[in-house]
This record gives structure tokens, C-alpha cells and sequence, in this order.
């Protein structure tokens, strides 16, 4: 049985990656647990101030703060609760107690929301960005936006230069759900022969049930990022599944004209993000 950590902070904000795992579950049959970090009674050890007699922080009565949350989205969500495990811990850092916790339960996935802004905004920097860099296993990011829904679909957006490595694994989690995958690429040169060529190859390669690829002509005047958004309006994917890689080359310039012009990159759409 696969294995999900869901990451909450008992916010409103992050209701949305609980209500995702919950319905991914539901399909899935996956096991989750769900990690509460709480920051608010620790004391930084290299603060000025000195405290005395502080009792304990005592993780029972964030448990159950922690449960309580989580049985009223079921209810919400008239969802069922499948095998579920609940965690809360009282520590400073929280990235390291959920990369810690992942590793020790050997999670297959970790689920985390948005905070406001673009969701990419947030894939790329601040508070998200440890997790993806550091996650030895792929991370769920939950936009806040999201609206709970039937997961049958996936996008696969890609530069295809590690299709062979990169679609098993979209395949097989997408197999988990009976989810189709479109594979989009985004090329200046799809009508020269000898790119068409080798595209048509590729399609052939990997052709199958549930398998589809859209080989899309880039515009000059717009970014690729745009190219994409435009794609996901149309066929409205339940599941954007990416590939980060070290140096962000691809990843990178698709993301790129957020530091500019573009606002970000809102979706209502979770994206599962592999680090290569």
C-alpha cells in the first residue's frame, strides 16, 4: 500500500492538501498520515530571552486538535476514512520535521497547499521550496484555489529528453486511478521534418491505452508557460505532473516569465512534482 504524508498547520489555507489526499485516497485506496507541526511553544534556543518553568509541550493535545480537524473534512468531504494515521510534533523547524517523518514512516508521497500568490511562486521559492529540493520522494502541491473532484486525468508536460525514465513512473501512478495521461510538448521546430520525425517516433515508442501526446508549435510571442495555460483550460487536467530538475533548464524556462512580466501561475489544478 502506497503511502501519503499530508502535511497541515490546522489553517484554512491548508485544508486544501487534506481534502486532495482524501480524495485521491478514497480511489486509490493509499494510506495517509497526517503530520501537525506546531512552532507556537518552541523556544528558540538562541533567543535573548530567557524562560523558566515552562511545562512540557505536551503532543496529546495537538493530536487531538490534529484529529478533530481531520474528521470534520471527512465529514465535509463525505469521504470515509480508509487506513489513517495521525502525527503531531512540537519542533522549530518544520521542513526538517516533515522530511524527518517522511522518511521514517517511508512515505511514497508527501502532500503539502499554497500559501496565496501563484502556485509556482511557491514551487520555486519560499517555504515550499526545501521540501521539493530535498524530498527524497515526489511532493503533492495542493493550489488554493482547489476544488475537490473525481481524478481521472493527467498532464504530462515535457521536454521528452528523459521520456524513457520519466513516463514509467507517471504511468504507474497514474495506473492507481485508472487516470488517462496527455503528454504535451511545446517545440519552435515541430514542422521541420527531422523533429516531426523523431516525435512521430516517440509517439510510436510508447504508444498505448490511456496515452495520448499533443506535440504543440511554439509562438515566439508568447512564453511557454502561456502555451500551457491555454492547454490546461481546455482539457482541464485533475493532475499536472512535473519534473524539477537540478540545474532548471526546462523547468526553469518554463516558470521563468514569472520574475517578469507574468503574474504567476494560478490553476486550480495539484501538481506532483518528481525531482530528478
Amino acid at each position: 500500500m502506497k503511502k501519503i504524508l499530508v502535511t497541515t498547520d490546522l489553517s484554512h489555507s491548508s485544508k486544501v492538501a487534506v481534502r486532495f489526499a482524501i480524495q485521491l485516497a478514497s480511489q486509490t485506496g493509499y494510506e495517509l498520515t497526517f503530520i501537525y507541526v506546531n512552532t507556537s511553544i518552541i523556544i528558540d534556543p538562541f533567543s535573548a530571552v530567557t524562560f523558566v518553568g515552562l511545562p512540557e509541550p505536551d503532543n496529546k493535545i495537538q493530536e487531538k486538535a490534529l484529529i478533530k480537524f481531520i474528521h470534520t473534512l471527512y465529514r465535509q468531504t463525505s469521504k470515509q476514512p480508509g487506513k489513517i494515521n495521525y502525527i503531531a510534533e512540537n519542533k522549530l523547524d518544520v521542513n526538517e520535521a516533515i522530511l524527518d517523518c517522511a522518511k521514517r514512516i517511508k512515505a511514497d508521497y508527501i502532500c503539502m497547499s499554497t500559501r496565496g500568490g501563484g502556485l509556482v511562486n511557491k514551487i520555486l521559492g519560499s517555504h515550499t521550496t526545501r521540501i521539493l529540493h530535498d524530498s527524497p520522494v515526489p511532493v503533492f502541491v495542493v493550489p488554493r484555489h482547489y476544488r475537490i473532484k473525481h481524478l481521472n486525468n493527467t498532464l504530462y508536460p515535457s521536454d521528452l529528453e528523459n521520456i524513457d525514465t520519466e513516463l514509467p513512473l507517471i504511468k504507474k501512478f497514474a495506473a492507481s486511478f485508472n487516470a488517462s495521461i496527455e503528454v504535451y510538448h511545446y517545440d519552435y521546430f515541430t514542422e521541420e521534418e527531422e523533429i516531426n520525425k523523431k516525435l512521430n517516433k516517440i509517439e510510436h515508442k510508447f504508444k498505448a491505452d490511456n496515452l495520448s501526446f499533443h506535440f504543440k508549435k511554439l509562438n515566439p510571442e508568447s512564453s511557454l508557460l502561456r502555451h500551457l495555460q491555454i492547454d490546461l483550460m481546455k482539457i482541464k487536467p485533475s493532475i499536472i505532473t512535473m519534473f524539477a530538475k537540478e540545474n532548471r533548464n526546462w523547468f526553469g524556462q518554463l516558470f521563468e516569465p514569472l520574475k517578469t512580466a507574468e503574474k504567476g501561475f494560478n490553476t486550480r489544478t495539484p501538481m506532483l512534482v518528481f525531482r530528478k
